[in-house]
This record gives structure tokens, sequence and C-alpha cells, in this order.
């Protein structure tokens, strides 16, 4: 019972960071803030996070689990992973930055305090080879042209996703649409000319099924009277 409240508490003041980081910035976010919005005293929170930085990292925490969840539940289903599992991942994820303050909070944390935590370097490094393996066994599945490298291809796709995150979230555009435009663009290097219908339908099918929404501002530049978002 005791482990269950304690639980509660610290996910009730990871639930208050987010929410204030999204809302005023890391930056403006003082410790006072958010034991204040997470109703608790000042030795519960020391008991679970030792500083503001701590918190952060907490976030990026629970960012990586359920970037982790979601992309493996595309990628792994009973069929061969290929080059579609990959398109589709992408846009669940997209779908979880727009749908989840949390994911999209903990991404703009991972990638920008990597002082803070190693868990911000340790996603990006464990994505980046996810995305190279799969790669690797779509090209021995004929999803790649045969003069491009498969490790290549991988990071090429997962630095522009990554830049589709950083840039939409930088300037409050539709994700979704950003990444559609950048596959449209990638395949035409990547695929043999024959596939391309194909996957170019697999785009469009992924990007029909997560509704455009349009992202929400940085949380290193939130925008004056920007309304407190509500915590996933």
């Amino acid at each position: 019972m005791l482990q269950a409240r304690a639980q509660a508490t610290r996910q009730r003041i990871i639930a208050a960071a987010v929410a204030l980081f999204s809302e005023r910035g890391y930056g403006d976010t003082g410790l006072a803030d958010i034991q204040l919005r997470a109703d608790v005293t000042k030795g519960a929170f020391y008991y679970h996070f030792d500083s503001k930085e701590a918190v952060a990292a907490a976030v990026i925490e629970e960012f990586r689990t359920k970037l982790r969840t979601a992309f493996r539940t595309i990628i792994d289903p009973p069929a061969p992973p290929g080059l579609a599992q990959v398109i589709r991942g992408t846009f669940a994820v997209a779908r979880l930055m727009q749908s989840d303050d949390t994911v999209r909070v903990g991404n703009q944390l991972a990638q920008a305090l990597g002082q803070v935590s190693d868990a911000g370097p340790r996603i990006l490094r464990e994505t980046t080879q996810a995305f190279v393996d799969v790669l690797k066994k779509a090209a021995a599945a004929g999803d790649l042209r045969d003069d491009v490298n498969p490790d290549d291809v991988g990071e090429a796709i997962w630095v522009c996703v990554l830049g589709c995150q950083f840039l939409s979230a930088a300037i409050g555009d539709d994700l979704v649409a950003r990444l559609s435009r950048a596959w449209t663009v990638l395949l035409r290097g990547v695929v043999p000319e024959s596939s391309l219908p194909y996957f170019d339908e697999v785009v469009e099918r992924s990007a029909r099924n997560h509704p455009p929404t349009l992202t929400q501002s940085s949380i290193f530049s939130p925008e004056p009277h920007h309304t407190v978002p509500t915590v996933s």
C-alpha cells in the first residue's frame, strides 16, 4: 500500500513537471512550481527527486518507454519486418508526439538536455540502431535499391524523422504532413522505381490513419498566454 502511494506521488510529480515544462518552458519552471502543481510537500518531492534535472531525466525515461513500445508494436508483427513497417512506425510515433504530452516533452528534453541524463543520447543510439537493423532486413527482402547501403539508409531516415519532429515542434505546424512530405522525397532515393507506387500508398494510408493536428510549441520557447495542456 505504501509503495503504491509512493509511486502515485512520483507520477503526480512527473505529470506536474510535464505540464509546467510545456506551459512555461523548462528554464522558467522551478522546483517550487512543480511541488505546488503536484500538490506535494517539499519532503515528499525530495523523497523521489533531488533536483529539477532529476525530474527531467524521469520524463525522458517515460518517453523512452512509450517510444519503444509504440515502435515495436509496429515493427515486431508476425510478418517479417520491412520498410513498410518502418514507415508505419514513424507515423505511430508522430501520433504519440501530438497526443501524449509526456512523449512530446520527453522528446524535446532528450534532444536538448544531454547533460541532464544519459537517457537522451541512449534513446537516440538505440533508435538509430533499430532503424539500421530493420532496414537491413528490408534490403534482404528486396525493399531497397541494390546500390544503397542499408546502414546509411537507416541513419538517414532516422535523422529525417528527428528533423521533422524538431522543426514541427519549433514552428508549430503539422508533424504528420511534414513527415509525409519527407517520406515522399526519401522513397525516391532508396527504393526501386517499380516499388514506388506501393510505398507511396503506405505513406498515404499511414498519414490518413493519423489525422492532422498542429503540434504545440517547444518547451524551450513557450508562447505568451499558452494554454496549459492536458497531461496524458
